[in-house]
C-alpha cells in the first residue's frame, strides 16, 4: 500500500472527525449525538463481525480495554462542554496525547521514529496548543484538568488500538469488533441519563446519523492505516481535523472567533507536511 495514498486516507478520515466534531458542537444534545452515534456503529458492525474470523483471547483483551478508554473519552468530550470551552479544552487533548503517543512509542514501544519525524509531532503539537491558548479568555484550571486528562485517554486507546491492529491476524477482525463495541458505554449513559436521547427535542436523529458515520470512516480509517504508517505518526496527521474544523467553523459555522486559528493551523500544516515527506 502507497504511504501517499494512506496519508491521503488519513486525511479524508481528518475530514470526517473535523464534521463529526462540527454536528456534536452544534447540537443542543452532545450526548444525544454520542449515543446516536453508537447506534449507528451497532447497526452498520453487527452484520459486519460474521464475515471475519473471531477474536482470539488476546485480542479480547485489547477489545476490552479499548471500549472502556473510548467510554471515558467521550464522557469526557461531553463534561467538557459543561465544565471548560472546548475550543480550549479539544486542542490541548489532542495536542498533549501527539506529545504522549511519540513519547511511549520511542521509549516504550521502541518505535523507530526519525528526528524529522520528531520534529513534525513537535510543530504540530506547538500548532494545536497555539489554538488552545489563544483561545481562552483566562487560564481555567478546571478545563486544564479536562484537557490532560482527555490526552491521556485518547493517547491510551490509540496505542492499544495501533498494537492490537498489528497483532491480529485479520485487521479488521479488530476494527469491526472495536468499532462494534467502542460506543457501548456511551450509549447505555445516552439511554439512562435525564439528559441524553430522553430529551428528543433538543437533537434531530438525522444529524446523529450522519455524526456516526462520519465516526465509523474517521477513526476506522486511522485504525486501519497504523499497519502501514507508525502510530505516532497518524496520531498527529490525523490532527488535521483541527485545522478543517477551523475552515468549518469560519465558513460555514460562522464564527468570527475562528480567524484567530488562522495563524496556529498554518504551523499545524506545516508539520503535517513534514510528516508526509518522512513517511513517502
Amino acid at each position: 500500500m502507497s504511504s501517499a495514498l494512506v496519508f491521503l486516507l488519513v486525511l479524508f478520515a481528518a475530514l470526517c472527525h473535523a464534521t463529526w466534531s462540527a454536528i456534536v458542537k452544534k447540537s443542543n444534545n452532545g450526548l444525544a449525538m454520542m449515543a446516536i452515534t453508537s447506534v449507528v456503529e451497532i447497526i452498520v458492525f453487527l452484520p459486519l463481525i460474521f464475515t471475519v474470523p473471531f477474536p482470539s483471547t488476546t485480542l479480547w483483551i485489547f477489545i476490552a480495554a479499548t471500549t472502556i478508554i473510548h467510554g471515558f473519552y467521550r464522557y469526557s468530550v461531553i463534561v467538557s462542554y459543561k465544565f471548560g470551552d472546548l475550543s480550549f479544552v479539544y486542542p490541548i487533548a489532542r495536542g498533549g496525547s501527539c506529545l504522549i503517543i511519540a513519547i511511549v512509542s520511542l521509549f516504550i514501544i521502541k518505535e523507530n521514529i526519525t528526528a524529522l519525524g520528531i520534529i513534525g509531532i513537535s510543530i504540530t503539537s506547538i500548532g494545536l496548543f497555539i489554538i488552545a491558548f489563544s483561545s481562552a479568555q483566562k487560564f481555567n484550571s478546571k478545563a486544564f484538568f479536562i484537557a490532560i486528562t482527555t490526552s491521556i485517554l485518547i493517547a491510551g486507546y490509540t496505542i492499544l488500538d495501533g498494537i492490537a491492529v498489528n497483532l491480529s491476524a485479520n485487521a479488521f477482525t479488530f476494527i469491526f469488533w472495536m468499532l462494534l463495541l467502542n460506543g457501548v458505554p456511551m450509549l447505555i449513559y445516552g439511554i439512562i441519563s435525564k439528559n441524553g436521547i430522553r430529551l428528543t427535542k433538543s437533537y434531530r436523529v438525522l444529524d446523529g446519523v450522519v455524526a456516526g458515520i462520519c465516526a465509523i470512516i474517521s477513526y476506522g480509517l486511522v485504525v486501519w492505516s497504523f499497519q502501514f504508517i507508525k502510530v505516532a505518526y497518524v496520531s498527529s496527521i490525523r490532527e488535521m481535523s483541527i485545522v478543517l474544523a477551523a475552515v468549518i467553523s469560519l465558513f460555514i459555522l460562522k464564527e468570527k472567533e475562528a480567524v484567530g486559528r488562522i495563524i496556529p493551523s498554518i504551523i499545524i500544516v506545516l508539520g503535517v507536511t513534514i510528516l508526509y515527506f518522512e513517511i513517502t
